[in-house]
């Protein structure tokens, strides 16, 4: 055994290691209790704390529903309003990671489901972030980008992708935030096959910072039809396949609804303004990761549904219908 991991694993088998914190929605609490039920199959719960960051005066509902587990939790409630407080809300979150001895973090949004069974897993792959060469770890996430194709190859059957794919061959990509995307309609309307390799590869050499663009995340049908094939078979979300770990850095961004990342370099990426252009966190993770060549981790089998982007209209209320679907 390498004498980090060795370290890293004596270091968190004795103290709790991993600081969650939830990012809330005031527009999105039905989603909250299937989240900590899911959470609550850990086995792990002295290995990790869930703090709950609301911008609203609602820290009782959350509270309410955690205090019936055996989840280790506070609550705290900020007073300017989403999104201008996302920064403050993450900074919160390293100083309390830092002054409660947490090495580890995992953001997680309040759109998105993982169980426990794959957040013990992520706990006991922990010490892969102490080599340098890796920088997140995180579950297989449904429409994640890049982790949308890993979860058509483990959770979807050949019938499906093919369907899938044809979706994605309708995409209409269209100009945003500055950038030519519209370039991209060479991969899918004028093209007969959907090629991800050469897709990435154009997408890293020909924008700049926002790289976070899959056909999943432009094509209101292909999300819907995923999300389908995902409700009608959700017995395999629950399936206690083997689980095991994916090294990707071929990928040009990583879409951060949910990841697991060593405090010191959260807060080493938060503090260095030379990597925003925005007021979020997602282009200087991304930046700071290029600039490094660094790695991230998934698990293979470790499912994460995220349910829809902000690009589809009425999300919101296709959320709903996909968590009544889902978890009746």
């Amino acid at each position: 055994m390498n004498s980090y991991k060795f370290k890293v694993i004596v270091y968190y088998l004795i103290i709790m290691s991993l600081l969650i914190f939830y990012l809330t929605d005031n527009r999105r609490e039905f989603t909250f209790k299937h989240y900590i039920d899911l959470l609550n199959e850990s086995i792990y719960k002295d290995k990790w704390k869930i703090i709950i960051l609301t911008s609203s005066n609602n820290a009782s509902f959350y509270k309410n529903i955690l205090d019936v587990t055996n989840i280790n939790h506070s609550e705290y409630v900020f007073c300017s309003p989403m999104p201008h407080n996302y920064l403050e809300k993450v900074n919160f979150a390293i100083n309390y990671a830092k002054e409660n001895d947490f090495p580890y973090m995992m953001k997680c949004d309040n759109d998105i489901f993982i169980r426990g069974r794959t957040l013990d897993y992520m706990i006991d792959n922990l010490y892969l972030l102490e080599d340098s060469n890796n920088l997140t770890i995180g579950p297989t996430i449904s429409n994640g980008i890049p982790t949308v194709e890993y979860f058509s190859k483990q959770f979807l059957s050949d019938n499906e992708i093919n369907i899938l794919e044809k979706y994605y061959l309708q995409t209409i990509f269209w100009d945003l935030c500055g950038e030519m995307f519209s370039k991209l309609n060479q991969f899918t309307l004028y093209s007969d096959i959907w090629d991800i390799d050469s897709f990435l590869i154009f997408l890293n050499n020909n924008y700049k910072y926002y790289k976070g663009i899959h056909p999943i995340r432009f094509n209101e049908d292909a999300n819907k039809y995923l999300n389908s094939c995902i409700i009608n078979n959700k017995k395999k979300f629950y399936d206690d396949k083997e689980l095991s770990i994916i090294k990707d850095n071929s990928s040009p961004y990583l879409c951060n609804n949910l990841f697991c990342i060593k405090t010191n370099i959260y807060e080493k990426i938060i503090n260095d303004k030379d990597l925003y252009i925005d007021a979020f966190d997602e282009v200087p993770l991304n930046r700071y990761n290029s600039n490094n060549n660094l790695n991230h981790i998934f698990i293979k089998n470790g499912f994460g549904i995220h349910m829809y982007y902000n690009f589809t209209n009425n999300y919101i209320s296709y959320e709903k219908e996909f968590v009544k679907d889902f978890f009746t």
